[in-house]
């Protein structure tokens, strides 16, 4: 695993990325629970341009919609909870992501495109309005 960890982080150095440009980052082995494994068949992790378009449905919460998408995928779930809101601010009562409209059509992105939020960068926009980034500061 860390192997794995050191190539990725020299891909991306190679790919002449900025001096503290935020990537999405694999979480260490300890993130998964004790009887969970790391789902390499997951569609978002073997192609990372794939998106899919969900129907909430009635009774569902933003975990359970993370949890059948992004489960054991080992990407970080916060990074990709909060990708998720800020693609999707339509299907969120008053932008609160605890309240779900029950039949918004959302869309689940994909790596590339949560990594691009990251980024501060937006598919085919120069927009540089601080609401459209995502900003992580700690642990």
């Amino acid at each position: 695993m860390k192997v794995l960890i050191i190539i990725l982080f020299t891909i991306f150095l190679s790919k002449n990325l900025k001096p503290n440009e935020p990537f999405v980052v694999l979480e260490y082995k300890g993130a998964l629970g004790a009887n969970q494994k790391l789902n390499k068949e997951n569609h978002f992790i073997k192609d990372l341009n794939h998106t899919v378009n969900h129907k909430v449905k009635n009774g569902e919460s933003l975990s359970g919609i993370l949890n059948k998408y992004y489960g054991n995928s080992g990407l970080n779930m916060k990074i990709v909870e909060v990708s998720l809101i800020e693609m999707n601010k339509h299907a969120f009562v008053r932008g609160n992501p605890h309240f779900l409209y029950a039949g918004k059509k959302i869309k689940i992105p994909s790596v590339n495109q949560i990594m691009n939020l990251v980024k501060n960068e937006k598919n085919n926009q120069n927009n540089s309005s601080r609401s459209n980034h995502i900003y992580f500061y700690g642990n």
